[in-house]
């Protein structure tokens, strides 16, 4: 997740900024109150689809297997479906696509093996010896998995990428292009994608010194990921002790644009990031540790940013014309009145297209932030986590 936003950003490229923000300080906002509601019990990820909202989790029983919930906006169910396909298999991330697809990834393993009997005809018992049947070693979930989903939860298509080790999903984005999947495999960072199907070969970039938090599937068909690195990657090195990055890898898979983001002694990553390239994540500098959040262009080059004293996660959404950050927040923040939580607190900030600081909204008995979502129906709707690691979702909108 992320930290909160400072007043400069040094981009290890040899590009700088002045703070754009308008020099006359904004009035301060008061905190508003949002609502909080029950997610299904183990929920580990959501997406909005319409008026529905699409809840998965794991659950483990002669194998292991993925539930989806779809709950609509009056809390209701609309429906449960199970992905089981008679052998392991774990989602790790949700997303949807706008013709109301829901895509999973995640492993799977590779189904057992059925040998064949061998015949016993002509040969001797007389002790008359039962030879006990052997149950099979539970194959490794070595298969990178992605199901397509209807709207009304029926899998329509699952897509199969063998690997040598379990891998690790961070982030998923889906739209009329293809599918992008970043995450970890054999200790690398990488991206693949599927398109009409078909996975193509993933692309490796640094090594375990390097991160891939988020990504984003552009118009063109190329895909932007956000993370961090503390290694030289397409000949940038390393400013701080760890480097937020951003890089574009195109269609063909070659990195045609990357920016370092780094601060002097400090450790930094981009954790979240969305298609309008609004990101954010943790600055540490000792132990101070900040939310960074940052609108870059398309180019990547930075619009305006801010940092804000935090103590966890971070996600950054845009939509109508806003941008949002939500954080773990532990302190007071400039521009924020009757905001001074005792223990972490979640709280939402409302950005306008400037980056000014317009609304907060606090969500009490919340923490860690998980994901933000929006709809027209719904307005912006998150899942975020509690001390004891219950999962709700909630609104900025006060019942």
């Amino acid at each position: 997740m992320k930290r909160v936003l400072g007043y400069a950003l040094v981009l290890s490229a040899g590009l700088s900024m002045a703070n754009p923000i308008a020099d006359a300080a904004p009035k301060s906002v008061v905190t508003q109150l949002g609502s909080i509601y029950s997610a299904p019990a183990g929920t580990e990820g959501f997406v909005v689809v319409g008026k529905s909202a699409i809840y998965f989790q794991n659950i483990v029983g002669k194998s292991s297997d993925i539930v989806l919930t779809s709950i609509d906006i009056t809390g209701a169910q609309l429906w449960q479906r199970t992905i089981d396909s008679g052998v392991d298999e774990i989602g790790a991330v949700i997303t949807a696509d706008t013709l109301g697809n829901i895509w999973v990834a995640g492993a799977s393993a590779l189904a057992a093996t059925i040998e064949s009997a061998t015949s016993t005809a002509g040969i001797d018992n007389p002790d008359a010896v039962i030879v006990e049947t052997k149950t099979a070693l539970r194959p490794d979930l070595n298969q990178l998995t992605l199901w397509k989903l209807k709207s009304t939860g029926e899998v329509a298509a699952t897509y199969l990428y063998p690997s040598k080790s379990l891998p690790e999903i961070n982030g998923i984005a889906a739209s009329s292009s293809g599918v992008s999947i970043i995450g970890n495999l054999d200790h690398k960072p990488f991206l693949i994608t599927n398109i009409s199907g078909i996975f193509g070969k993933p692309i490796f970039i640094g090594s375990e010194k390097t991160e891939f938090n988020s990504v984003t599937r552009n118009s063109d068909g190329s895909s932007s990921i956000f993370g961090s690195s503390s290694e030289t990657i397409s000949g940038k090195k390393v400013a701080g002790i760890r480097d937020g990055i951003l890089l574009k890898v195109s269609k063909s898979g070659a990195i045609s644009n990357l920016v370092r983001s780094s601060a002097n002694k400090a450790s930094r990553s981009w954790i979240s990031g969305d298609s309008a390239n609004l990101v954010s994540g943790p600055v540490i500098t000792g132990k101070k540790i900040e939310s960074a959040i940052t609108k870059f262009s398309a180019t990547f080059s930075p619009q305006w940013t801010l940092r804000v004293p935090s103590a966890g996660p971070s996600v950054t959404l845009t939509a109508n014309g806003n941008s949002y950050l939500a954080i773990s927040s532990n302190s007071a923040i400039p521009g924020i009145s009757n905001w001074k939580p005792l223990a972490p607190s979640l709280l939402v900030i409302t950005f306008d297209g400037k980056g000014v600081i317009k609304a907060a909204t606090a969500l009490p008995g919340l923490v860690s932030p998980l994901s933000l979502q929006y709809s027209t129906s719904r307005g912006v709707t998150g899942l975020a986590e509690s001390a004891d690691g219950t999962v709700s979702i909630f609104t900025l909108v006060s019942r």
